[in-house]
């Protein structure tokens, strides 16, 4: 039932991306900021309204099912190949979608955070530039997620 769920709504959270590249994007975004990508292409920076402010430990990736970042954050140091088991486990992200994104990375050797809809780095969602905020205009259930040097790779796990 999970899994029909979830494939449900990213075929719906796929759709909506389809309606919104025909309109305005009105989440609000700044140059620490990124736009949702559509189908595999690289997220950009965007200029306009001063994002949320997201309390997040350096070094850590920060999620949250919220877009003020108020409450039930899950973060890892690491990647995570499985949110939704062992070691790390984001008790909320089975049933609700990420609403709001902190990279807050520090490492040298990454440029960026690639999260993936299914577990194992499958089915690329978003890229988040290494110390931006991201709050994503179409919303999916996120399983995985992987440090990149470039954005390019979030495609080729």
């Amino acid at each position: 039932m999970r899994k029909a769920l979830c494939v449900l709504l990213v075929v719906l959270g796929a759709l909506a991306s389809l309606v919104s590249t025909a309109t305005a994007d009105t989440s609000p975004t700044d140059t620490a900021t990124t736009r949702p990508a559509t189908t595999g292409r690289a997220q950009t920076p965007d200029s306009g309204v001063t994002p949320q402010a997201l309390s997040c430990s350096s070094g850590n990736l920060c999620v949250w099912p919220v877009t003020d970042g108020s409450r039930n954050r899950c973060s890892w140091l690491n990647r995570d190949n499985d949110w939704w088991n062992t070691p790390v486990v984001c008790s909320w992200s089975s049933s609700q979608t990420v609403k709001a994104i902190y990279n807050n990375g520090t490492s040298s050797s990454f440029s960026g955070v690639c999260l993936y809809a299914n577990a194992n780095y499958s089915h690329w969602l978003y890229y988040v530039p290494q110390g931006q905020q991201y709050v994503p205009g179409p919303q999916y259930i996120v399983r995985s997620h992987r440090w990149v040097s470039s954005g390019n790779e979030c495609f080729n796990s």
